[in-house]
């Protein structure tokens, strides 16, 4: 199981990325259709104990990044809740 633990350096550059862009680019921010279509059948097939070494690092990096750009969407939002 991958770690929930954010480390500094991905931190620093959330940071950034939520003061260099609008809270409203941030928050618009989607995947491509592709990349989400690939990222659930990465899903429903490692639910079925079928992925390879390869397509479960794979998963691991879609994760890791799905959980930077949730943490950057809501260091965004704060300003926003403020207002």
């Amino acid at each position: 199981m991958v770690s929930n633990v954010v480390s500094p350096v991905y931190d620093e550059l959330v940071e950034y990325l939520a003061r260099a862009a609008t809270a409203e680019q941030i928050l618009a921010f989607k995947v491509s259709e592709a990349m989400q279509q690939r990222a659930d059948e990465l899903l429903d097939r490692n639910n079925d104990d079928e992925l390879t070494a390869e397509e479960q690092a794979e998963l691991q990096q879609m994760l890791h990044f799905d959980r930077m750009v949730s943490l950057l969407k809501a260091r965004a939002a704060r300003p926003l809740k403020q207002s």
